[in-house]
């Protein structure tokens, strides 16, 4: 007697036992647990038993309800940032080389760059220098001293498919800080990106978060420029527009004159027509909110400031972020950052640089405030306030939710909202129960055959099926995978599959008992004669799974994670499993016939 059947029945204990550790937590959680233990993953974690894993499977967006969204990104904009980079760095390149240029502009809402040259410059010279420094730039436009250039098509093409690629990530990393399980971000077609968020409870809070570009700039402000708008006519501004004035000590002393616009929000773009042709090409027009008495907000109002075009410094050198405490104000909540090492000492030269000015921090366009700078600010710290006043806990979340997208990156380019679909939990408990009846019949059926067909033996057949279906949901509750619709049909194929390798056995047996061998030599014929076919269908059936799991995405993914583990899963139920019976009825001498 093969004396191997004691390991293999105390390996197959264990597994058992092991399958009923991992699966309590699951069955815990969506069984048990409160909504406010489902809602805190804490809560849920500390409610159960000691020693227990805090470890369950998922259930995807079409089992529990969550947020699908398509969004959009502005493919377009990223190119029209990347002709503001090239603008830049051709002006210093030409001043480097000693070519005069009266300046390079980039006019707004476009992606060209228009250079017009100094008198005394030749033409040829600076062609010959597009052509070698610049080449992704061609002359779309050429009058006299002026040169419109464009960035070659197949430069446009790669920032686009850059933008979207970078989208895809800094997405997904927002994602994982939320706390959600596997979502589901791809591509889809040229410039959108679909997203699926299983569980999410508030789809608003999500989508803005998503959705939120983060692009940090700090500019300085050319307050002392603004003298320009005296020459702004009452009666040219927007309907509720006033015109206001502040005066401050800038450097060295001298007293500087600002003068700004206070206004709704509606007449922004009126506003903008109005001063733009006033201001000269690499200043811009900036909007920030109005502060009251006490750090509180105009609600409904802006006013306007005067800027650098070209940002200090970027968000792209933060390092951190963290939310702080006002001491003196509990229900004032502000976001401290930290620059990297280059960034701290960029940081530290653009203070310097510009003492007793007004730095703007503008995030995603709008100027979140704009304090004076004091003096030179070394380490590379800075903060962003979130005004004072109203609800505290909204406040709080509000910091908190900036540092998330702070730390996850700005997008390269803003995005918009194609599709938003919120998928409830009616639809999800709709298709937990057709699913479940799919399990259920099919799982049925295949019993029903086994126990015809193989009488005695198809018990046994039955016996490691049965145990098939908790060994795969333990497996994916240890490995926290996504059970979805597409999951549950992998089960239910492997319950198909999972009888196979017994039918397998059961008919090499036959043949072995049709030669005369005794029931044990059968038994033991039986198993090492059918291992090599087994082995060879699953590994096949395996390799595909993987693949499938390696390159697909959603659906496909979800199917191909299910199969996997099944296929595992079932080889060990119907080669180990079934066999410790065997050995066991054997070594009672028990087993007169197979009944098959």
């Amino acid at each position: 007697m093969d004396r191997g059947w004691y390991f293999r029945f105390f390996l197959v204990s264990c597994v058992a036992a092991l399958a009923l550790y991992l699966l309590y937590p699951s069955y815990y959680y969506y069984a048990e647990a409160t909504e406010e233990e489902r809602n805190d993953n804490a809560k849920f974690c500390a409610a159960l038993p000691k020693g227990m894993p805090c470890k369950k499977f998922n259930l995807g967006l079409d089992l529990q309800g969550g947020v699908h969204l398509v969004m959009g990104v502005q493919v377009e904009k990223a190119v029209e940032q990347r002709a503001d980079r090239l603008a830049e760095a051709m002006r210093d390149s030409m001043k480097e080389k000693k070519l005069a240029f009266s300046r390079v502009d980039r006019p707004r809402n476009t992606a060209t760059i228009v250079l017009t040259l100094a008198p005394e410059t030749d033409n040829e010279s600076v062609e010959k220098f597009l052509r070698k420094d610049f080449s992704i730039l061609k002359v779309a436009k050429r009058a006299d001293k002026v040169f419109t250039l464009e960035i070659i098509e197949d430069e446009v093409k790669g920032v686009q498919d850059n933008a979207v690629d970078q989208a895809i990530k800094t997405i997904r990393n927002r994602a994982d800080k939320l706390g959600v399980n596997e979502p589901v971000i791809a591509r889809r077609g040229a410039s959108a990106v679909l997203i699926q968020l299983p569980g999410v409870k508030d789809p608003e809070r999500a989508i803005d978060i998503i959705g939120r570009t983060a692009q940090l700039e700090f500019k300085i402000v050319d307050a002392e420029a603004t003298a320009v708008f005296d020459d702004v006519k009452n009666e040219e501004l927007p309907q509720d527009t006033k015109r206001e004035e502040y005066t401050f000590d800038g450097p060295g002393g001298k007293r500087i004159r600002e003068v700004f616009f206070e206004l709704p929000e509606g007449a922004k773009e009126k506003i903008i027509e109005l001063l733009t042709p006033k201001i000269a090409s690499n200043r811009e027009i900036g909007f920030g909110p109005v502060q009251q008495a006490g750090g509180q907000e105009k609600v409904g109002r802006l006013r306007t400031f005067l800027l650098y075009n070209r940002p200090g410094i970027t968000g792209d050198y933060l390092s951190n972020a963290q939310v702080q405490q006002n001491p003196d104000m509990p229900s004032d909540y502000y976001v401290t950052m930290s620059f990297d090492q280059k960034g701290a000492r960029i940081f530290e030269k653009l203070t310097e640089e510009h003492v007793r000015q007004h730095m703007a921090i503008v995030l995603d366009g709008k100027v979140n405030s704009a304090p004076v700078i004091q003096e030179k600010i070394g380490g590379g710290t800075a903060r962003i306030t979130l005004g004072r006043g109203g609800n505290s806990q909204a406040r709080f979340q509000e910091a908190k939710d900036l540092t998330l997208v702070l730390k996850a990156g700005a997008l390269p380019a803003p995005v918009e909202v194609l599709e938003k679909r919120q998928v409830g939990r009616t639809l999800g408990q709709d298709a937990v129960k057709n699913g479940a009846l799919a399990f259920f019949v099919g799982t049925l059926m295949v019993l029903m055959f086994m126990l015809i067909y193989y009488r005695q033996s198809g018990v046994l057949a039955n016996m490691a099926l049965l145990l098939n279906i908790p060994l795969i949901l333990a497996a994916m509750a240890m490995f926290e995978a996504t059970l979805s619709l597409p999951g549950m049909a992998g089960i239910v194929l492997t319950i198909g599959m999972a009888v196979d390798a017994n039918v397998i056995i059961f008919e090499r047996m036959r043949e072995e008992l049709r030669i005369g061998k005794t029931v044990r030599a059968a038994v033991d014929s039986g198993y090492d004669k059918a291992w090599s076919t087994i082995f060879d269908s699953n590994v096949t059936t395996l390799i595909t799974g993987v693949v499938l799991m390696q390159y697909g995405s959603g659906p496909v993914r979800g199917f191909a994670v299910t199969l996997n583990v099944g296929i595992l899963c079932s080889m060990f139920t119907a080669i180990v499993a079934t066999r410790v019976v065997y050995d066991l009825l054997n070594a009672k001498r028990a087993l007169k016939s197979l009944g098959i």
